[in-house]
Order: structure tokens, then C-alpha cells, then sequence
């Protein structure tokens, strides 16, 4: 029994393309997907891309502009993306804001210490 190949998302993608004549630069400058995503995502390297969420928007944004149906690309998109490559959301990613809260906290509280020892020394707060 002979097995049907079936084009990967890179290769509908990347033959979509190639059909409407146009060079990758200028689809990343008409879609604003960033050439290297673009390039990525045309050859199948699932890992050089970002979270999940983000990706599915960028195949579907670039599905819609190569007149292929978005919904089918999402689904090879899916079957071939294994679950343990998918990154964690943008939105469980620790951010910098977080990461400078706890030094800034513990900081204000020594101040804090420091002014009522001080207080304590000079005989303004009787204990």
C-alpha cells in the first residue's frame, strides 16, 4: 500500500508563496511577521518559533494573506507540533516587573527598620 504524502505547514505555506510570485522580505513586510518567523515557519523549525498563542495568529494572519484556508493550516500546524516543543505562554513568563518587586520590597523594609532603630537611639519613640 502506498502512503499519500502530505505537505507540511512549510510546504503549503512556502508553495502558496511561490504561486503568488513573492520573495519572503516583501511578505514580511506586508504582513509584519518578522522574516526569521516567516523563514522558520517555511521550514518546518517549530522550536526557532514563539509560544504557542502568538504562532497560531501568525500562521493564521498568513494563511488569510496567501489565500490558503486558516483553520487547515492551524490543524497541520497542530498534528505536527508536539506538544512538548509548545513554549509556555507570554503570560506565565516571568516578566521584569516581578523579578524587581522583591529587591525593591526587602529594600524599603530595611529603610523602614533602619529609621525606627535610629528613632530609638535618639530617645524620639519611647519603648
Amino acid at each position: 500500500m502506498t502512503e499519500i504524502h502530505r505537505p507540511t505547514l512549510g510546504e503549503s505555506l512556502r508553495s502558496a508563496r511561490a504561486r503568488k510570485r513573492m520573495k519572503l522580505p516583501e511578505v514580511a513586510e506586508k504582513t509584519r511577521i518578522p522574516l526569521e518567523r516567516l523563514e522558520a515557519l517555511e521550514t518546518d523549525r517549530y522550536g526557532d518559533l514563539p509560544d504557542d498563542v502568538y504562532l497560531r495568529g501568525a500562521i493564521r494572519n498568513y494563511a488569510i494573506f496567501l489565500g490558503l484556508d486558516p483553520d487547515a493550516m492551524v490543524a497541520i500546524y497542530r498534528a505536527a507540533r508536539p506538544q512538548a516543543e509548545k513554549r509556555a505562554p507570554l503570560s506565565v513568563a516571568p516578566t521584569t516587573r516581578t523579578v524587581a518587586l522583591v529587591p525593591a520590597t526587602i529594600g524599603v523594609l530595611v529603610l523602614v527598620v533602619l529609621i525606627l532603630l535610629a528613632l530609638v537611639l535618639l530617645h524620639v519613640i519611647v519603648l
